[in-house]
């Protein structure tokens, strides 16, 4: 067996693994990050570059065009005269920043990436101010603000490098080789991949809450805690009323939908933003024949929940010793 054909194989075997992978984690990435802005500039350089002779016809008779589509024009003409590196070369690519800073072309080409993320870059700002004055005033101040702001563009740039550079060099790799049938298979992988976030999403009981939203709702709790409680008091309170019409609404693992977790939500979007009002949840239990309802907001990374939960004499609780055994535990598992 040629050992050329062999190379190629595994070069084959290895994009694919990437393509039925990266689209999937790239799916819930955007979810947590806004990183929309980033996938349509490289989506719309990889448009030009498929159809760059079609294109340069028409920007050639309407200059606006042209200059509009500059970048993307540049990032076509790079590549048709640097083919793409080897593919393992763009997988490892952040961690060999040494090599790609002092070389000439590697720079140029990492410059050209770095440009569509200084576009897309600009877009996440305007975006990243237009959410702080929706989002952040009256408990939140900028200080609040600026970490999630630099989280969020240190997310977008680090998808570009690992994600992005990859598929984006692997297309651009078979187009130039006329290798429309691997490069098929390459797609296939990919939409597959996104078929599978897709599903997985759909099942979802909950949309997946962003990091930004995450963070807000544990910074707004902690500059007016008295406030947040009474509105978590207050919500619970509506969903505790409400629950014995809609005792339909409780799934077999607790978890509490329909019109309860409606009205807790409404109640809590008094005082909390309303994404982060619907970053809460309801669960039920009647372990021991004791009825308990809980509102709770699933916390990550070793951080406590913030929840409040109401019992059948409709006495606040916020003792977790009250508790059912594992309720923190069966709730994460509802979250799923």
């Amino acid at each position: 067996m040629p050992l050329t054909f062999v190379k190629e194989a595994c070069d084959l075997l290895i994009r694919c693994v990437f393509f039925a992978t990266a689209p999937f984690m790239l799916v819930f990435v955007a979810l947590l990050f806004p990183v929309t802005g980033a996938v349509v500039q490289i989506a719309l350089a990889l448009v030009v570059f498929v159809a760059g002779e079609a294109i340069r016809r028409t920007a050639g008779r309407w200059p606006v065009v042209h200059s509009l589509l500059a970048t993307q024009f540049e990032f076509e003409a790079f590549y048709r005269d640097h083919p793409p590196r080897p593919f393992v070369y763009y997988v490892f690519y952040p961690l060999l920043a040494p090599y790609w800073l002092t070389v000439r072309s590697a720079r140029r080409e990492f410059l050209l990436y770095k440009g569509y993320t200084l576009i897309s870059f600009g877009i996440l700002l305007v975006s990243l101010f237009g959410q702080y004055y929706w989002s952040f005033p009256p408990e939140l101040t900028w200080s609040d603000f600026a970490p999630i702001a630099a989280g969020t563009l240190a997310v977008e740039a680090a998808v570009v490098l690992m994600f992005l550079m990859p598929i984006v060099t692997s297309v651009v790799h078979f187009h130039q080789r006329h290798s429309t049938g691997r490069l098929a298979i390459l797609l296939v992988a990919g939409m597959i991949s996104i078929g599978f976030a897709a599903t997985r999403l759909e099942r979802r009981r909950d949309p997946i809450v962003s990091y930004a939203t995450r963070v807000r709702l544990r910074l707004r709790t902690e500059a007016q805690p008295e406030a947040g409680f009474q509105a978590q008091a207050d919500a619970i309170g509506v969903a505790w009323r409400a629950l014995p019409n809609h005792f339909d609404a409780i799934e077999r693992d607790g978890k509490v939908l329909e019109t309860p977790l409606v009205a807790a939500r409404d109640e809590l979007a008094k005082f909390y933003k309303l994404d982060e009002a619907n970053a809460f949840d309801l669960w039920y239990s009647n372990q021991d024949e004791k009825k308990i309802l809980v509102l709770y907001f699933e916390s990550h990374r070793g951080r406590a929940p913030i929840w409040i939960a109401i019992d059948e004499l409709g006495s606040v609780i916020s003792d977790e010793k009250q508790l059912p055994v594992n309720a923190f535990k069966a709730m994460r598992r509802a979250a799923r």
